[in-house]
């Protein structure tokens, strides 16, 4: 696979889940979590802490967007010392996503479907430093 294809994989990925972070947060984040987030009178006792999660699913699903983007455009530009940047960029930020969801796994919030998250941090992460050592620059 070359990284042209792998990035416009990223990219899609990236848009699939800015779209379920920004437009449906809580069946996302119940989809993942061991017990799920309350609803109805349950959750009018923690209805500003639903808030503040709403706003940073937001500000994730914004981000999201904008790797979407660059992995958009990057995916078309030639080879290059900045191409290989992002590239590196993206691989390090996948690796602080791998290691940041094996915490909650580990303290047992998530459920076995957070082993999805996981691996999928893992493959990307692992597939961009691939493509960062072996691409040649022109």
């Amino acid at each position: 696979m070359k990284s042209k294809w792998f990035l416009l994989v990223k990219a899609a990925i990236a848009i699939v889940v800015a779209f379920f972070l920004l437009f449906f947060p809580r069946p996302f984040l119940n989809l993942f979590l061991k017990w799920g987030i309350p609803s109805g009178a349950g959750l009018a006792s923690c209805s500003m802490l639903w808030d503040v999660i709403k706003v940073g699913f937001g500000y994730f699903g914004a981000m999201m967007v904008g790797i979407a983007i660059i992995c958009y455009f990057a995916s078309s530009a030639t080879a290059s010392a900045l191409r290989k940047k992002v590239i590196l960029g993206l691989a390090v930020g996948d690796s602080i996503g791998f290691i940041l969801t094996l915490i909650p796994m580990w303290n047992g919030l998530l459920g076995y479907s957070g082993y999805i998250l996981i691996l999928l941090w893992l493959v990307l992460a692992l597939f961009l430093f691939y493509f960062f050592f072996t691409e040649k620059t022109d």
